[in-house]
């Protein structure tokens, strides 16, 4: 985690000085709102902001899709565990039967 911090930190640095060094003045036109005069740092800042933005937004969704299924396979797990611990149960019991029967079997046979 601290390897991503220290990465979009040199990042954000490398984009300021980019933003430094291209700060002459631009036209920025946008569909149906106009256009606006503005320095092209702050164009170059507000892009890799928004970047930023957009990139926390799909990985927020997606960390929360993630989590809601590993919920989701951790109650199939622990139904399955239940079905498994109940067959184990009814195993030993058929099987404590079928050791007892042979045995009742023999000493009524021989009485």
């Amino acid at each position: 985690m601290q390897f991503y911090l220290v990465g979009g930190l040199i990042f954000a640095f490398l984009v300021a000085i980019f933003a430094l060094w291209n700060s002459t003045e631009i036209i920025v036109r946008f569909p149906l709102l106009g256009e606006f005069s503005t320095s092209l740092a702050l164009v170059i800042i507000g892009s890799a902001i928004l970047g930023a933005l957009s990139i926390l937004v799909f990985g927020t969704i997606k960390h929360i899709k993630m989590n809601l299924q590993i919920k989701r396979q951790a109650k199939i797990i622990k139904d399955y565990e239940g079905i498994i611990d109940q067959l184990k149960s009814q195993l030993e019991k058929s099987q404590l039967k079928e050791e007892s029967s042979p045995e009742d079997i023999s000493t009524h046979s021989l009485q």
